[in-house]
């Protein structure tokens, strides 16, 4: 391979890597986020996320309008409940920070970030910001801090559904490990990158990892050229990705995307491929320039310049070869900050050139520029480095001071540990000596409350004894008593006894004298009755009078079968009921209480009795008030309880 064309692989890897790590955002896409805010409506929350997403669109076109953007979403975002949205506008402004301003102002928006991330505690911002610090930790130099960082952001998005932290994630683990040589890890973090991509289908991300699985196949290529399969998949891979983009340009985010692949493919023919091959190189070539146009990206045109060239150089066509250099340091000239590295190289091959061509004053005065360009680049790299130095110093200094944080931190908890154990044992030693006075106080009280309680418990020991006494006494008066109680109470009971038989003689002597009362009665009616039929004159008069017999002799028969019946169930029935009334009771009355007490109504009573119902009410009251009793008390409950 001649100088032109190493020197444009070289400058094409710079390229790649700038334009991978820097989103170019089409023009379209900055439009269409610049419409979202226009419409009215939005909540603040949709306008910080819309304008960070704008200002990520405005990166690469327009850096100070990118950084107002997320300015103003930084500010929108701190008068939010929800600090997540300003730990991201202060993660996206470390990327649009970076390289313009101090490398310890970025940290400090970084630094930012995570105490709002982590106060937050949402996954997909602490995913976020994780990402952002290997992002930066990779730029300033320290790619081992970056991994553990990225490692880091993969397990919080975990818990997260696909997005498209993770394919960067991946994408710039498999650049770090090339970058080390690590070929495994560098092709399992491409795939890992493709897949995650696919899992969340943005087109700009399936495209990089595409290049980055056809990155490290080259690589791998370069390692073992006889495995020409390699650069085969390299060479698949780079296509598919042209092909993707071609399928969904309409799509894409970036087409600039688009020119890189196209660099990359031809480059791959140009450095592997035997001179037949030169037509696929000249059609990525030619695919590269019009993209390069398309997008205003002059070092993707110049590149493509200069790769023409050294075809042409090959051929021996120096004047063609020459001309091509010009179009493409001219091109580069156009850019607003040419790049230094690639003006020297194309310087170098102008010198080239002109010296094959023997014009030896050009080759000199290019040279020359060379020289110029390569001090240029040669300040700026050292800058570069004198920067990132700088970074790690600070880097480092804070990790110091963090040390030292600790440390200290460390220290001071020890010394609260010695505090607090000295405290302890001072609360304990009191503790001791109180609980000691108070098991002292608490014998003194319990020997004179002993001493108070034998004290008593003699006085009541004496107590004890007189009121034994006392009871004894009481006892012996008790037993006295009962035995007087239970005389009385025998010779009383004799006395009811012998009482109730007087009056049981004595009522059963009246029975016998009503008995024969009404037996005489009975024989001087039916002598009445017969006399009275035997003069016979009025018959009418005759037959009322012997009805009235008839029925005073049922009455009778009635009366007599009802008490021999009420005295068979409770022989002391009238005997209580004379008792109550005083012997006031008639037979009549006494009949009468003999059908209550069965429990004959008034109209069955009245019938056997041969009386008006109305009569038999009259006879109720006058036997409620023989007996004395109340107006609340009624009569056939009483008649009842006699009875039982």
């Amino acid at each position: 391979m001649n100088h032109i064309q190493k020197g444009l692989v070289v400058f094409l890897c710079t390229i790649i890597s700038l334009l991978y790590t820097v989103n170019l955002s089409a023009q379209t896409v900055v439009d269409s986020l610049k419409r979202v805010l226009a419409q009215p409506g939005l909540t603040p929350e949709e306008q910080v996320l819309t304008r960070l997403k704008l200002s990520r669109a405005l990166l690469s076109t327009n850096r100070k309008e990118a950084l107002a953007n997320a300015q103003v979403a930084l500010s929108m975002s701190r008068s939010l409940k929800d600090s997540k949205y300003a730990a991201q506008s202060h993660s996206s402004l470390v990327s649009l920070m970076y390289g313009q301003e101090d490398v310890k102002r970025v940290r400090l928006q970084l630094d930012s970030a995570f105490m709002l991330a982590e106060q937050s505690g949402d996954p997909y911002t602490l995913e976020n910001v994780w990402y952002r610090k290997g992002w930066l930790e990779n730029r300033i130099g320290k790619p081992h801090e970056a991994v553990k960082s990225f490692q880091q952001a993969l397990k919080f998005g975990e818990k997260q559904p696909p997005n498209s932290y993770a394919n960067s994630i991946y994408y710039n683990l498999s650049a770090v490990y090339g970058d080390w040589d690590d070929l495994e890890n560098q092709s399992r973090y491409a795939f890992a990158s493709l897949d995650a991509a696919k899992r969340f289908p943005d087109p700009d991300d399936i495209c990089n990892a595409y290049q980055a699985i056809a990155t490290s196949y080259e690589h791998r290529f370069a390692g073992d050229s006889s495995a020409r399969n390699l650069l085969d998949s390299s060479l698949y891979y780079n296509r598919l990705a042209i092909q993707y983009y071609l399928e969904n340009k309409n799509r894409i985010s970036f087409p600039s995307t688009l020119g890189i692949l196209a660099l990359n493919t031809a480059n791959l023919y140009a450095e592997y491929f035997p001179r037949s091959y030169r037509d696929s190189a000249q059609h990525y070539l030619r695919i590269a320039k019009e993209i390069g146009v398309a997008t205003d990206q002059q070092e993707i045109i110049a590149s493509s310049y200069g790769m023409q060239s050294s075809f042409e150089l090959a051929d021996g066509h120096y004047d063609a070869a020459a001309g091509l250099l010009l179009s493409g340091l001219h091109t580069l000239q156009q850019s607003p900050t040419p790049d230094n590295n690639l003006m020297a190289h194309f310087m170098s091959s102008l010198s080239e050139v002109a010296e094959k061509k023997g014009d030896l004053p050009a080759a000199l005065n290019y040279e020359r520029e060379h020289s110029k360009y390569y001090a240029a680049a040669f300040d700026a790299e050292k800058m570069g480095i004198a920067k990132k130095l700088e970074a790690q110093y600070q880097a480092q200094q804070k990790e110091q001071e963090l040390i030292s944080l600790q440390e200290k931190a460390a220290f001071n908890k020890k010394l609260n540990i010695a505090y607090v154990i000295l405290i302890v044992a001072c609360i304990l030693a009191l503790l001791f000596l109180f609980r000691s006075y108070h098991f002292r106080l608490k014998s003194t009280i319990q020997q004179q409350a002993l001493l108070e309680k034998e004290k008593q418990d003699a006085i009541l020991q004496v107590r004890l004894k007189e009121e034994e006494a006392k009871t004894l006494e009481l006892e012996k008066q008790e037993a006295a008593l009962q035995a007087q109680l239970q005389s009385e109470a025998a010779a009383r009971l004799q006395a009811e006894q012998q009482l109730m038989q007087a009056q049981k003689e004595q009522l059963q002597k009246d029975l016998l004298a009503g008995t024969l009362q009404v037996e005489q009665k009975n024989e001087l009616l039916q002598t009445l009755q017969a006399k009275l039929q035997e003069k016979s004159g009025d018959r009418n008069l005759i037959g009322q009078i012997s009805r009235m017999i008839d029925q005073d002799r049922r009455l009778d028969e009635d009366f007599e079968t009802s008490k021999t019946e009420l005295e068979n169930i409770h022989p002391e029935f009238f005997t209580r009921l004379q008792e109550k009334a005083g012997n006031s009771l008639t037979r009549l009355d006494l009949k009468h209480c003999s059908y209550i007490s069965m429990g004959l109504s008034t109209k069955e009573i009245s019938s056997r009795m041969g009386v008006a119902p109305k009569s038999i009410l009259m006879s109720r009251y006058r036997i409620k008030q023989k007996l004395g009793l109340g107006k609340d008390e009624g009569l056939d409950s009483y008649l009842m309880t006699v009875a039982s």
